[in-house]
């Protein structure tokens, strides 16, 4: 009987590190998701800026104008 609970005894860390790790699991797999939403968002960025006239957009939501255009500031 001594030897039975021994052996029981010895099945008891690894399976608490076993529920452990399945439960850790969870959360990774929120942080993957939450992380692969994130990159669709990035390369979706990216390629908006891969157009020809996205230089064009970024200066004009700096406020510049092209040349000979006049500068106007609505209040």
């Amino acid at each position: 009987m001594l030897v039975f609970f021994g052996i029981l005894a010895s099945y008891v860390g690894p399976s608490l590190k076993f529920v452990d790790a399945w439960r850790d699991s969870g959360a990774e797999k929120q942080q993957l998701h939450d992380l692969q939403r994130t990159n669709e968002q990035l390369r979706a960025r990216a390629a908006s800026l891969d157009g020809p006239d996205a230089a064009e957009r970024a200066a004009r939501r700096l406020g510049m104008v092209a040349a000979g255009e006049r500068s106007y500031v609505i209040k």
